[in-house]
C-alpha cells in the first residue's frame, strides 16, 4: 500500500515547481519565481550604491559647504541673491 502511494505520489509530481502544461503561463518552466530573486538582489544592490553616493566625501563636503553658506546668510554676511547663486554653483546648475 505504500509503495503504491509513493508510486502516484511520484508519478503525480514528477517536477515539483513545474507546471504540466494544463494551466499556469503555458508551458513548462520555472514561472515567475525565478523574477524575485533577481529582483531582489537588483533591488538590494541599488540601495547600496545609492547609501554609497550619499556618504561619498563629494556629497559631504557639499553638505558642509551648504551648511557654511547657510549660516553665513543667517549671520546677515551675505545677500539672499548671493545665497542663491553660491548654491547653484555648489550643486553644479551653473
Amino acid at each position: 500500500m505504500l509503495a503504491t502511494m509513493t508510486t502516484l505520489a511520484a508519478y503525480a509530481h514528477q517536477h515539483p515547481g513545474w507546471t504540466d502544461g494544463n494551466g499556469g503561463w503555458g508551458g513548462g518552466g520555472p514561472g515567475w519565481w525565478l523574477v524575485f530573486p533577481i529582483l531582489f538582489w537588483v533591488l538590494v544592490l541599488s540601495v547600496l550604491g545609492y547609501l554609497l553616493y550619499r556618504w561619498s566625501s563629494g556629497q559631504s563636503a557639499r553638505r558642509a559647504a551648504e551648511r557654511t553658506l547657510a549660516e553665513r546668510f543667517a549671520g546677515g554676511e551675505i545677500s539672499e541673491d548671493e545665497l542663491r547663486h553660491r548654491r547653484t554653483v555648489l550643486r553644479g546648475k551653473a
